[in-house]
């Protein structure tokens, strides 16, 4: 299994999955780029971004097969979860094989990192793909999550902790009236990359559950200005303190949803020191990008999968909407009775980050959403098959989340599953040898 960021990459471009961009490119142009480009479902590599000495990567996983690569399975989401149930201690190394600058002084992290400003009116340039890691000053456990930056002028970032540990970790610092001490890491393999959202048990390190995934512990290092350890294979490591000043407002910014976030008010990180691989490679994750939605749907359809087929043997596939940040999901079923598929409707929308279902038969294609409407509207009894339900949980980046998070969700049943429904007419197929000569004689088809 690959051990950094450049394997994963070296690995992908053996099977064509890396679109390299050799011509000069300016910062300012790079998040259009990757939002023009993605749509060609593969990894991005910037090879020259213009003053800056490092590489750019975007879109590192553009579909879910890229996990499949990455795992060295056909079937990911089993391996995931059955991954993440183990856990592998790090292997601590001496040898840091890193450059290293002093930040003070004067120095402006945009001198050295092409730090992006992904949205109209973002409020600054944004880091995006940070691990943000503090140890924990009761447990001395690492606290780590993925948590994006605000660039705030010269060394400074502002950093929205929003999520525990580390918002938890933070208010033990401003207890305690000292520093929180930071260690920031860019530019690791996406499977240590996703084990960032997952919830380990106390006392654990997420790091732990990353080695789960790779059968092996993660070589750590310990940060140049604190005890806290760290992924040896990070491009970059930043390293800092949050000032103890009061905080300032943070955003707007664009987020996965499509629309601008803004947080009251963040703390401010004081960068000390900059360490860089040999050759760095930074990664932007642009937030509406495939690459954001892949590591959501990802962790989802792992977790979902597992659970609903358990309970409902007869679904044969779920397909998250591009988008949709998991919102919104299709399931393929084997014809059943109708109230089973109600009763699988009702299971689905219980869980917070799925706000519509809509079950088809396997004669539809999920991928395709022209043929999952198909089924909606030719398939469907609005006043039998929908099912409309409000004020349930769901996602609190969802802009029609009201109250606690409170949403209405739909459920649609457009299979033929007690209905009185025609076959599907199939256009009539002829000889696949002669087909595939006349296509390729006009440049094929997409």
């Amino acid at each position: 299994m690959v051990e950094s960021l450049k394997d994963y990459l070296g690995l992908m471009e053996k099977l064509g999955q890396v679109l390299r961009i050799k011509k000069k490119v300016h910062r300012d142009d790079i998040p259009e780029l990757i939002d023009k480009l993605s749509g060609q479902r593969k990894i991005l590599l910037f090879e020259t971004v213009e003053n800056y000495t490092c590489q750019l990567v975007a879109n590192l996983a553009p579909s879910h097969d890229a996990f499949k690569q990455l795992f060295e399975t056909d079937n990911p989401y089993e391996f995931f979860v059955r991954g993440i149930q183990k856990t592998e201690k790090t292997i601590k190394i001496t040898d840091k094989k890193l450059q290293s600058i002093t930040m003070t002084g004067g120095k402006d992290l945009l001198d050295f990192l092409p730090v992006l400003k992904y949205y109209e009116n973002d409020s600054a340039p944004y880091i995006t793909s940070g691990i943000v890691s503090s140890i924990d000053p009761d447990t001395g456990v690492v606290g780590r999550g993925i948590h994006r930056m605000e660039y705030r002028g010269g060394n400074c970032l502002g950093v929205a902790l929003l999520n525990p540990p580390l918002t938890t970790i933070y208010q033990k610092y401003l207890a305690r009236k000292t520093r929180m001490p930071l260690s920031i890491t860019i530019g690791v393999d996406p499977s240590i990359f996703i084990s960032m959202a997952l919830k380990p048990s106390l006392g654990v390190d997420k790091l732990e559950l990353a080695g789960g995934l790779k059968g092996k512990g993660i070589p750590v290092i310990q940060s140049y200005e604190s005890t806290t350890e760290v992924p040896a294979s990070g491009e970059f490591l930043l390293e800092g303190y949050i000032d103890g000043l009061k905080g300032k407002q943070d955003g707007p910014m664009g987020e996965i949803s499509g629309y601008y976030l803004s947080v009251a008010e963040t703390p401010t990180i004081v960068i000390e020191r900059l360490s860089y691989q040999e050759s760095p490679i930074y990664h932007a994750l642009l937030p509406t990008c495939p690459e954001a939605d892949m590591y959501l749907t990802f962790v989802s359809r792992a977790h979902l999968e597992e659970s609903a087929k358990r309970l409902f043997s007869w679904i044969t596939n779920l397909t998250f909407v591009p988008r949709t940040f998991g919102s919104s999901l299709v399931v393929n079923v084997q014809t059943t009775e109708k109230f089973k598929v109600r009763n699988l409707i009702l299971f689905l929308l219980s869980f917070p980050m799925i706000k519509k279902v809509v079950i088809v038969d396997n004669d539809v294609n999920p991928e395709d959403l022209r043929d999952v409407e198909w089924a909606v509207i030719t398939r469907c009894k609005a006043d039998e098959d929908f099912i409309i339900l409000d004020r349930l949980q769901g996602q609190p980046i969802d802009p029609t989340a009201m109250d606690v998070y409170g949403v209405t969700k739909i459920g649609i049943n457009a299979t033929v599953s007690g209905k009185n429904i025609e076959q599907r007419a199939r256009v009539a197929g002829g000889n696949r040898e002669r087909i595939e000569s006349i296509l390729q004689s006009i440049g094929g088809v997409e």
